[in-house]
């Protein structure tokens, strides 16, 4: 018979009181975690995503349901261009606020995913391919700050976007009012009157395409999804070849 063993009980007390002290501040640890993760979502992430979804699908309208006519009947003084301009500029600010702040700085997929959707604004095969919706990296960049501000809110000093008709005003200020790309992003948008006559359109579905996703990887990581059903990706448009007869060009992304 194999003789018990016994414990003297002045060592189960300190002993219970160590393991419930562990398992306190584990379970205080964790909450801590959990409750940064919301706070950082709350700054950053949800903001991020709600631009990729307002963008993605405002171009979505406008490339495959047929929606310049619609927003031209909506906004019959043109304004349907600057609110497209208005969508795509806070997605740039809101990048460059996601790519210094928050849980995915580091994060592989959404870097390579965002710098492709920045690709798709940027690079040209050729000098005659910059145009409407042709933005260079700096100035992805200083567009996207020239958008976001700070204020005061529920977790301190947070990022936001000016608005639509704050930005809307600031279009026919510098730098924006002699920004080649905004005015020609802008003329596209005005002069189209439907999506195969949009110059430009070719960016805007690559930029789409990435968008989706973007935001797939990202909700999988949350757990949640801004859109219920499964989104779609705008068709490629096959590009123009403006370069007939002339030699080929470095792809410019500067």
């Amino acid at each position: 018979m194999v003789p018990a063993i016994r414990f003297p009980l002045q060592w189960l007390i300190p002993a219970a009181t160590a393991i419930w002290g562990i398992w306190t501040w584990a379970h205080n640890q964790d909450n801590e975690r959990r409750m940064e993760r919301e706070r950082l979502s709350a700054l950053y992430v949800n903001p991020f995503l709600s631009a990729c979804e307002d963008l993605q699908s405002r171009i979505y309208s406008i490339l495959e349901l047929d929606g310049l006519p619609t927003l031209r009947r909506r906004y019959s003084n043109g304004a349907h261009a600057e609110e497209t301009l208005y969508l795509i500029v806070r997605y740039f600010g809101w990048l460059v606020t996601v790519e210094r702040h928050g849980q995915y700085t580091k994060d592989p997929v959404v870097m390579e995913l965002a710098s492709a959707v920045r690709s798709a604004f940027s690079i040209s095969k050729s000098p005659s391919q910059v145009g409407p919706f042709n933005f260079f990296y700096p100035e992805q960049r200083a567009l996207g700050k020239l958008v976001m501000v700070t204020r005061e809110g529920q977790y301190g000093i947070e990022s936001d976007t000016i608005s639509l008709y704050e930005f809307r005003s600031r279009l026919a200020s510098p730098p924006l009012s002699e920004s080649e790309s905004v005015i020609e992003t802008l003329e596209s948008l005005r002069d189209a009157k439907d999506a195969q006559s949009l110059v430009g359109r070719e960016r805007l579905a690559k930029a789409q395409s990435h968008l989706v996703d973007l935001l797939g990887y990202v909700e999988a990581k949350e757990g949640y999804t801004l859109f219920r059903g499964k989104r779609r990706k705008c068709r490629p448009f096959a590009e123009p070849d403006r370069s007939a007869g002339k030699s080929p060009a470095r792809a410019l992304s500067a």
